[in-house]
């Protein structure tokens, strides 16, 4: 992977946090989502970043994100979004995570887990209540919420901090959807009072709501998709001034001239036109390049794209092939991304060998070993740099 390398612009983050930040009700705050490694960005650094600028809420799906943010200093709120084991709750508690609770039996078992645990010194989980308003994947729903109650008070480790749902579809134009699950979170959270559960926080908005629905701030929103400089759909455009902080480049390692007709490339579905220049630069599709998610079409104007893209392939016509950047031009991926090479078509440009070229390069599916080089104040300020080399550990078990 040398030669290939990823800028995070520090400041854009801090400019989109502070964006937000302006945007949210009096008695709200944000909480910055840096699940999944900062959506690619390197978790640490963004988090860092904007605990210098004064969030002091932060959240993950996983222990082990969580894990990494103490053990680099990360002070302040930090939840855990997804469901969690007993193996992993030791670990949480004593670092102070907050724990998303979604299903009746983990109460028994986490209570167990602080009391066993208070043998050495007193422990008290901060939990927050995970309600299931038609997401359709964790969380209590409306019929359980009594039985929720009665575990949670023979609990008494656990310390019901907050109470949230997700919603599915706020990105979308229809807002029914949207309303309806909100309904049926203020209904929950009715219920829960009458029954005598008081969390400390509410919070229900993702990105999209937060710029949408800003009477459902609450205490708390949860926004990752804006602080990376996203907008969650084309119709938010505009709504915020967002600063892109991410930039993948590579270098230039291999440039030679090629006369027309070359074929190039896995297949040879790629046949230069005139005679050109044909350079290689490491990066491929198993770091993430030319490699996208799949996404149900959102309508008939959608399937029609994929039919006509996928039925001109059929005939050697390639639309939407990937293109990077070259001294401000840009060039095209000559035939098929390789795993770890891949051959661009400079035509005339003046290339050299070592020529730096920006790639776009989705920010979660990019490989975790390139380099990220964060950058605050016009320069450099450090780079993380995973190990290359180190072999794997397999765990043996006995049959």
């Amino acid at each position: 992977m040398a030669g290939t390398w990823i800028e995070v612009d520090l400041d854009a983050v801090v400019e989109n946090y502070q964006e937000i930040v302006k945007h949210l009700r009096s008695e709200s705050r944000c909480m910055a989502v840096v699940k999944a490694d900062a959506y690619g960005l390197g978790a640490v650094e963004v988090a860092r970043a904007l605990a210098r600028t004064g969030c002091e809420a932060f959240a993950v799906t996983r222990v082990e994100e969580g894990l990494i943010l103490r053990e680099h200093g990360i002070e302040g709120l930090i939840l855990v979004l997804g469901p969690t084991t007993k193996e992993e709750w030791p670990q949480a508690i004593a670092a102070q995570l907050q724990l998303t609770l979604s299903e009746l039996s983990s109460i028994v078992e986490l209570n167990e887990t602080c009391s066993d645990l208070e043998l050495e010194h007193p422990t008290l989980a901060q939990v927050h209540l995970k309600i299931e308003t038609g997401m359709g994947r964790t969380g209590f729903r409306f019929s359980e919420l009594e039985e929720l109650t009665l575990g949670l008070k023979k609990a008494p480790h656990l310390q019901v901090a907050g109470v949230y749902t997700h919603f599915a579809r706020a990105a979308l134009k229809d807002k029914g959807y949207t309303l309806g699950q909100y309904e049926r979170f203020t209904s929950c959270i009715a219920r829960l009072e009458e029954l005598g559960i008081h969390p400390t926080w509410k919070h229900v908005c993702n990105s999209a709501a937060f710029l949408d629905y800003p009477e459902w701030h609450h205490d708390f929103v949860r926004i990752g998709t804006l602080l990376i400089g996203h907008y969650p759909g084309q119709g938010f455009s505009g709504k915020l001034k967002l600063n892109d902080p991410w930039v993948a480049k590579s270098r230039v390692v291999h440039l030679r001239k090629v006369p027309k007709g070359t074929y190039v490339g896995y297949q040879g579905i790629y046949r230069t036109k005139t005679d050109t220049q044909l350079a290689v630069i490491p990066v491929g599709y198993a770091d993430g390049f030319g490699i996208a998610p799949h996404f149900t079409p959102q309508g008939w104007v959608d399937f029609l794209k994929i039919v006509i893209k996928n039925f001109a392939a059929l005939f050697g016509v390639f639309i939407g092939i990937e293109q990077v950047e070259l001294k401000g031009k840009a060039v095209r991926v000559a035939g098929k991304i390789g795993m770890q090479l891949t051959v661009i078509d400079v035509g005339i440009l003046n290339c050299a060998l070592g020529d730096e070229v920006e790639i776009p390069l989705r920010r979660t599916l990019a490989n975790p070993r390139i380099p990220r080089r964060y950058r605050q104040d016009g320069q450099i300020l450090s780079e993380r740099v995973m190990e290359e080399g180190v072999l794997p550990l397999y765990k043996e078990y006995s049959l």
